[in-house]
């Protein structure tokens, strides 16, 4: 049930919460029906997950763990990321122990099938196809046995543009291949129809990524930022693509929405807030109007919007798992301005929205202003520098020992201790307040005026005088 509250117009200093989240209870905390406190989750797959700094290229599994991390706060997950570009279930299955069992997951996320039908014509899959069945099967019953639960997610669909190549590399080989070419869609769909039987039977769960792609390719990208795929390579989902694949999977996994909904009243100068349930601390809301007739608002303890805010535009379908509604029942009949004060008392955002758009409900979570949160910020810092480390540690320490016995066990020891790096900052990660302050500023809208630049056309004296005299009936003088 959400915790609603309702102020009167008042002054409040109100503070960041900094106090550490609440200790355990005897239940375990509240989260998405497939996952468990204390899970272990690892996400085996190919170039479309294989990140080497997350801070640059967006990649649905970190995408799916910050919106756990702020959307169920007490819920105690552990992440792997073992994404190696050019894998297919073939090579998957040469290094599972070493790079997935070894782990001891949990939950196991396999996300395949890119590189499988080699980019090879459909007419060639039916050699292909059968050995991807037999070696997919071979991989989930190895999991299984394992206990974890096994998450099955389909290859993306590609971006097929006649004439366009890409290059790509098939058993240790460079090659370049045109997509349309091959209609590598169809052949990418019997793959995602393989891995969809096999989930069935197997009693495994799927995600359809290359039907969530096919989707979002209905919207066309209105800017060069808003594009589905990397210009260099069409195969590749960018951030909005890599949304698409987040949100299904939490949506399978049961994960609920994070909403948060601000009402207020602008007239009387009172709002109220309600937030999503799983959080941690008590949300508090004030209002002072000004002798100028604006309306501040002071936030406290309001849940970071889940996600990466700054990945998420209002038409991607993903943003329907991050919401953060603003409404005012009366708005102003021109709208308002709204700024985000910061600590140094600078202001940010001047964002314009409508009145329209007030009434209705404008999701802040997607605007200027609340992407620039610290709080959010600071928590994707730190969760891409423990993926940074724990990544950099796996590929270039613990697969490439020394050839000189001297460094053997030098090198052991630092892996060693940069493990222990990364395991430190998930207990700070899980400290963390997942809550945030926001002070906004809300004026009225007035319309703009300006200084005239010409003056206004009058009749000539000539004419005025010839007008003048006319007789009654007659045209004026040309």
């Amino acid at each position: 049930m959400n915790r609603s509250l309702r102020h009167p117009v008042v002054v409040l200093a109100l503070l960041v919460s900094t106090s550490p989240a609440s200790a355990q209870s005897a239940t375990a905390p509240a989260g998405p029906t497939a996952l468990r406190h204390g899970d272990t989750i690892v996400f085996v797959g190919d170039e479309t997950i294989d990140t080497a700094d997350p801070r640059r290229n967006i990649a649905f599994p970190l995408l799916v763990e910050t919106f756990l991390t702020v959307r169920y706060p007490e819920l105690r997950l552990e992440y792997h990321y073992a994404g190696w570009a050019g894998d297919t279930v073939g090579r998957a299955l040469l290094r599972l122990d070493r790079d997935v069992l070894s782990r001891n997951p949990t939950v196991i996320v396999i996300c395949l099938g890119l590189n499988d039908p080699r980019y090879a014509t459909a007419a060639e899959q039916t050699k292909l196809l059968p050995a991807f069945k037999e070696q997919l099967a071979a991989l989930v019953e190895r999991c299984r046995q394992t206990g974890a639960r096994v998450w099955l997610v389909s290859p993306p669909a590609v971006r097929e543009q006649l004439g366009q190549t890409v290059r790509v590399t098939v058993e240790g080989k460079s090659s370049y291949v045109d997509l349309s070419a091959i209609a590598y869609n169809q052949t990418l769909q019997e793959y995602t129809n393989a891995m969809r039987e096999l989930a069935q039977t197997a009693e495994v769960g799927f995600v359809d990524w290359l039907a969530a792609m096919a989707a979002e390719q209905i919207n066309p990208a209105p800017t060069r930022e808003d594009e589905l795929y990397s210009p260099n390579d069409p195969r590749i989902p960018l951030a909005r693509g890599q949304a698409a694949a987040a949100m299904k999977l939490l949506q399978a996994w049961g994960a609920q929405p994070s909403r948060t909904e601000i009402n207020l009243d602008w007239t009387a100068g009172t709002a109220s807030v309600d937030v999503p349930t799983g959080g941690t601390g008590q949300p508090a809301i004030s209002v002072t109007v000004t002798e100028q007739g604006q309306r501040i608002l002071e936030m406290k303890n309001l849940p970071i919007p889940g996600g990466r805010p700054a990945a998420l535009k209002s038409h991607w379908s993903a943003a329907a798992m991050c919401q953060f509604l603003f409404r005012i029942t009366d708005p102003p009949p021109l709208g308002i301005r709204l700024n985000q004060q910061m600590a140094d008392g600078t202001s940010r955002g001047d964002l314009a929205i409508s009145a329209s758009q007030l009434r209705a409900g404008l999701n802040l979570a997607l605007a200027a202003p609340m992407q620039a949160t610290t709080e959010a910020q600071d928590l994707l810092r730190l969760i891409t520098l423990k993926h940074s480390y724990r990544y950099n540690t796996w590929r270039r320490l613990e697969l490439s020992p020394p050839e000189e016995t001297e460094l053997v066990e030098a090198q052991r020891q630092l892996a060693t201790a940069w493990q222990a790096y990364a395991t430190a900052y998930e207990r700070i990660i899980a400290r963390r307040p997942k809550t945030f302050f926001a002070r906004l500023i809300l004026a009225e809208d007035v319309p703009e005026e300006r200084l005239p630049t010409a003056q206004p056309t009058r009749p000539r004296p000539a004419e005025e005088e010839s007008n003048a005299t006319a007789p009654a009936g007659t045209a004026p003088a040309q």
